[in-house]
């Protein structure tokens, strides 16, 4: 007597485990790439320019502030001037071609604005960008 097990033993994949697993990939992958990045920026009026030349902001650059008031601020947090001296002496040292962004205010004191050019320029950093109005990146 023989019985046929090949009828009933029939092999079948379970989707639910598979969907569920693509579902928790999804949601890990959106949540990672949704991570809120440092603002570096502090509340000034930039100076407007006609002939700058327009380049998208990236998060590989640091950031150097000065309100109008003088008052300088590194990756968006108030500064001495030694302070941002130290900052810049270790980018150098560790990474030498970063981008170094200053945003001044247009009614700053242009003493602080030299001041810290010229930190960047003893501390060998060659890549200082001056941040100007943008009218599609920026709002006012």
């Amino acid at each position: 007597m023989r019985s046929n097990h090949a009828e009933e033993d029939k092999a079948e994949v379970s989707m639910s485990p598979l969907i569920d697993c693509v579902f928790l990939l999804l949601i890990f992958f959106l949540v990672s790439t949704m991570i809120k990045k440092e603002n570096k920026d502090i509340e000034i009026n930039l100076p407007e320019s006609e002939s700058a030349e327009k380049h998208l902001p990236t998060n590989d650059q640091s950031v150097i502030g000065i309100d109008k008031d003088g008052n300088i601020f590194y990756e968006g947090h108030e500064a001495t001037v030694m302070e941002v001296h130290n900052e810049l002496r270790q980018v150098s040292i560790d990474t030498p071609d970063l981008q170094i962004r200053i945003d001044t205010d247009a009614e700053a004191p242009l003493h602080v604005v030299i001041e810290v050019v010229d930190l960047c320029q003893f501390n060998n950093l060659s890549n200082v960008v001056l941040r100007t109005y943008d009218e599609h990146y920026n709002r006012r």
